[in-house]
């Protein structure tokens, strides 16, 4: 399969996002701006007990106060039990919009539809609910210990996932050394500027339409007319525009509740997530627990792998399958090892809902897998870059469990371009010398490296559909079901198009996100924006592309062969013996033959599904310094090279790489959703969750390869999730290498490494 060769400067132009200068001037529109007639505003009551059956709710009191319009509970709601992320609808539907037990702290009770928020919020404290307490989890081990009290029907382990490829037992019996660590990762919040919000109206027509920043509208929508049992055609799902999601903004959170008050009210009811409420109610990445055995010959080669992953999954199942299938699924796309076990608990426990988050399970498979290769350099007295040399996957290798190809997977050739970048020979000696000098500040380098998919293929259908016509004036119009987040995936539609017509960036207008005006897109997730979102762009463009050609060639007498596309003309090129001669038609002339002569608009749809599901992948590396008095650790430089096909938009690429290690780093240095004895979150704002600041930032150095992935739209793949991925290990190997000990459990606060130290000297003592 060869991808599509570009010719008219778009792809590899640096281009803002689209909507970029009406975010700057506070133009655009969020849900949270909305305001429609007659709107009732709308808050929740949360559960005080990590697990508990509701006895008996009194709402007379908040239904009596003036301007209350509506108090909703269990009583009132539908029984139809949703798992609310659109990827895994159909799998252990465990939610209710509300129900009689509630299973953490922060789980829904009731709500109340009032004229104000103030009100709502007044009303909210006058419902009088009793409680019988249950036995509760706020750790996955305890929940699958024999005789533990079941939070959903049919236990607490959600189903094993399991998965082997060669001979693992066989291959360990072989290996020189074999190594085996336990590793921890906290649950995270997603840290989206906008919080969960969202609008929903219900008419006299018996429609039901709801606003809502959403990366799954589509998903949404069948959930919903599961809940209520309406017909999609009675259901309406707009997502204006996205103040940031990262996989936070899949599940169905506000909008069952919002649309139940605004069904029971004939009202349009609004609810806004506070910040707090964002921590508690909202979404986390799942908290995992990893232990992982690494057999290596005399020379680090790694024979097998054998690794046991507990996912915490929170009290409902959400995304927790797809992230446990996924992760186990990328146990087998980094390494060359042909022995490889993966074994998958998820686990309901009684704390906040767990989901997908970006990167969807990678970071808790690879720091394991980074950290491990770390160490087995270090114990073999061997430098760190030669071990994953050694170990990493080749381009169009096949996974040993399924036989399926990683793609043009170019991971080798990342890690030898940050290596030179970073300059990594010196920062080796500059460690070195801070070690066995015993400076109080130590110098430490490490690197790590990670993967990603592209897209949904093949385990459903990864499909994304286009619409798309021509105005009177030979500009265009599309229309689009992409869930755009802010990372630019309409962009790149735009830019895809732009291309294929050759017709400038201006001359492309959009309509997104709208379940009534779009064909069905699979969801903002996956990192399918450019690899799926933007084929569907291309094949679409190209048959508008045809339709053009049809009349131009008319226009211009000649064959369609005969013309070409650029500079917003489609040119005739004519062959004689005094070379190659052009003439042109304007697309605003085609546009008026085919009103004005043919009669017609000129239109066209199309619903592209993926084919392949090629792997992304980066190998990432930092300078750090560390206070063996004070344990700060202050990162001096970071360099990340990725392997994303060709780039499209440097500048969009840039941004999204950027801000996936800005994330990375607060997962492996500071970031981690605490909780008390009882299950009670123990953040709610920024100030007592401490992400990274600008002024926090290290020096940051980003490449691409300049490599292209046949399969993808003009060569292209993603880079959106897998930016993250190699972030943490690659923090915690340069931490370790200065310190003298392995991190297994983030994150590494200066407590941490202060412990460690302690250690050190105390084993060096002994």
């Amino acid at each position: 399969m060869a991808c599509e060769i570009p010719k008219n400067g778009m792809i590899g132009a640096s281009v803002p996002v689209r909507d970029a200068s009406l975010k700057v001037t506070g133009q655009i529109r969020y849900v949270g701006d909305m305001k429609l007639p007659g709107m009732l505003y709308a808050k929740m009551l949360y559960s005080p007990h990590p697990h508990a059956r509701i006895k008996s709710i009194d709402t007379s009191k908040a239904e009596a106060l003036d301007g209350v319009e509506a108090v909703v509970c269990y009583k009132d709601s539908p029984q139809n039990r949703y798992n609310g992320n659109g990827e895994d609808k159909d799998i252990n539907k465990s939610e209710l919009v509300f129900d009689q037990v509630v299973r953490y702290v922060g789980d829904k009770v009731a709500a109340v539809a009032a004229d104000s928020e103030a009100t709502a919020r007044k009303a909210i404290q006058l419902i009088e609910v009793e409680y019988e307490e249950l036995p509760f989890y706020l750790d996955p081990e305890e929940a699958v210990q024999e005789g533990a009290y079941a939070i959903h029907e049919g236990g607490n382990v959600i189903m094993n996932s399991d998965s082997n490829g060669g001979d693992v037992d066989a291959a360990l019996k072989t290996a020189y050394r074999t190594y085996t660590r336990r590793y921890e990762m906290p649950a995270v919040n997603h840290c989206a500027i906008e919080t969960h919000v969202s609008i929903a109206e219900y008419d006299a027509a018996g429609k039901l339409t709801v606003w809502t920043p959403t990366q799954d509208a589509f998903g949404q929508r069948i959930n919903l007319q599961r809940i209520f049992g309406l017909p999609m055609s009675k259901i309406r799902i707009i997502s204006p525009v996205m103040g940031g999601g990262f996989g936070g903004k899949i599940d169905l959170v506000t909008e069952p509740v919002t649309a139940l008050l605004a069904i029971k009210t004939g009202k349009p009811v609004k609810m806004v997530f506070g910040r707090a409420e964002e921590f508690f109610a909202a979404r986390t990445r799942h908290g995992a627990k990893v232990d992982l055995t690494m057999g290596v010959t005399e020379d680090g080669s790694i024979i097998a792998a054998d690794e046991s992953m507990i996912l915490n999954a929170g009290a409902h199942t959400s995304a927790t399958m797809s992230v446990c299938w996924a992760a186990g699924g990328k146990f087998y796309k980094l390494l060359n090892t042909r022995n490889l076990r993966f074994k998958g608990l998820p686990v309901y426990t009684n704390t906040a809902v767990s989901s997908a988050m970006r990167g969807f399970g990678s970071p808790q498979q690879f720091f394991p897998v980074s950290s491990m290769m770390n160490e087995i350099a270090n114990d073999l007295k061997m430098d760190a870059s030669d071990v994953f040399l050694k170990n990493l996957a080749e381009p169009f290798e096949e996974a040993c469990c399924d036989g399926e190809s990683f793609g043009n997977f170019r991971l080798k050739d990342c890690v030898k371009k940050g290596k030179e970048m970073i300059g990594w020979d010196q920062a080796r000696q500059e460690m070195e010398e801070s070690v066995r000098t015993n400076s109080v500040i130590r110098i430490g380098v490490g690197m790590g490296c990670g993967s990603h998919g592209t897209s949904m293929f093949p385990f459903m259908p990864d499909v994304t559909g286009i619409t798309m016509k021509m105005n009177e004036d030979g500009t265009i119009v599309f229309t689009t079901g992409t869930s755009d987040m802010g990372n630019g995936s309409v962009t790149t539609q735009c830019m895809m198009i732009s291309e294929v017509l050759g017709i400038p960036l201006d001359s492309i207008a959009y309509i997104k996100t709208d379940t009534d005006a779009a064909m069905a897109d699979l969801g903002a997730y996956a990192s399918r924006g450019t690899y799926t979102s933007g084929h569907a762009a291309v094949k679409t463009a190209e048959i508008m592309k045809d339709k053009i050609a049809d009349i131009a060639a008319v226009l211009l007498k000649t064959e369609k062969e005969n013309l070409d596309f650029h500079d917003n003309c489609v040119w005739r090129i004519a062959k004689g013996t005094d070379g190659e001669t052009e003439d042109c038609i304007t697309m605003n002339a085609i546009a008026e033959y085919a009103r004005e002569t043919n009669q017609e608009d000129l239109s066209c749809s199309y619903m592209f599904h993926s084919e392949a599901g090629p792997m992304s992948s980066g190998a990432h590396f930092a300078k750090v310094q560390v206070h063996t008095q004070t344990g700060e650790i202050k990162i001096l430089e970071y360099v990340a090279v990725h392997d994303v096909g060709r780039v499209v938009n440097p500048l969009g690429i840039t941004g999204q790489l950027e801000g996936g290690i800005s994330m990375g780093l607060g997962y492996a240095l500071c970031e981690e959703m605490k909780l008390d004895d009882r299950g009670k979150c123990l953040t709610k704002s920024f100030k007592s969750y401490h992400i990274l600041n600008a002024q926090e930032m290290p020096n940051l150095k980003v490449a691409f390869l300049d490599s292209e992935e046949e399969t993808g739209p003009y060569g292209a793949k993603s880079v959106g999730e897998c930016a993250v991925v190699p972030v943490a290990p690659t923090i915690a190997n340069a931490v370790s290498n200065a310190v003298g000990t392995q991190f297994y459990k983030l994150p590494i606060r200066p407590e941490n490494v202060l412990e460690a130290l302690k250690d050190r000297k105390s084993r060096s003592n002994a």
